[in-house]
């Protein structure tokens, strides 16, 4: 929040097809206009980890919908990127729209890093 007032959060449980129970939290400040959104988990989290691949064939796989939850990592090889868990941690999107939100953060840091660390910069 940016104003330090009180905002209001919403809950919805819903469960996904063929996938598992989650709840989306929606919050926003109506003083300063803040919003924010997070996917959480409502079932129990599997005591192994899970591994799910994408093939892309066509331009089509990249509107594909995602769940990713604040423990999963998004890899993508032929990219040599690796999205954390910590990064962009709870939501749904496309594929298309995790690897924007990706150009977004580095982008933001880039003056930063061009100035301390150019091999990485570049």
């Amino acid at each position: 929040m940016n104003c330090g007032d009180s905002g209001l959060t919403k809950f919805l449980f819903s469960k996904i097809p063929f996938f598992k129970e989650i709840i989306l939290a929606a919050f926003e400040c109506e003083h300063c206009g803040f919003k924010n959104s997070e996917v959480q988990f409502g079932g129990k989290i599997a005591e192994f980890g899970q591994t799910y691949k994408l093939n892309l064939v066509s331009d089509l796989h990249m509107s594909r919908n995602i769940v990713k939850s604040e423990f999963a990592t998004i890899k993508i090889p032929a990219l040599d990127l690796e999205i954390p868990p910590q990064t962009q941690k709870g939501s749904i999107n496309t594929l298309e729209g995790f690897l924007m939100k990706t150009i977004e953060g580095i982008s933001e840091l880039q003056p930063e890093r061009r100035k301390y660390d150019p091999n990485t910069a570049a």
